[in-house]
């Protein structure tokens, strides 16, 4: 089934509430970022959340990176 529409993946296929508890924002070298923690208690980046150009062309907290605890100065 092919299904073509102009809504985000999001709302067509919404994720389960459990999933939620376990994202949070952070701020990482002056940089708020949505992570999920892992089962290793390290962070995985979904989504920066930035108006700079220069934070999204930084390889190193790009989304799907792991990033470890010791980095993250706090959560929302």
């Amino acid at each position: 089934m092919i299904l073509y529409t102009m809504m985000p993946e999001e709302m067509v296929f919404p994720t389960l509430e459990s999933e939620f508890g376990k994202q949070s924002i952070v701020q990482v070298n002056d940089m708020e970022l949505l992570v999920r923690q892992t089962d290793t208690s390290d962070y995985e980046i979904l989504r920066i959340l930035s108006s700079n150009p220069n934070h999204f062309l930084n390889g190193q907290y790009c989304p799907g990176q792991k990033i470890s605890a010791h980095l993250v100065c706090g959560s929302q």
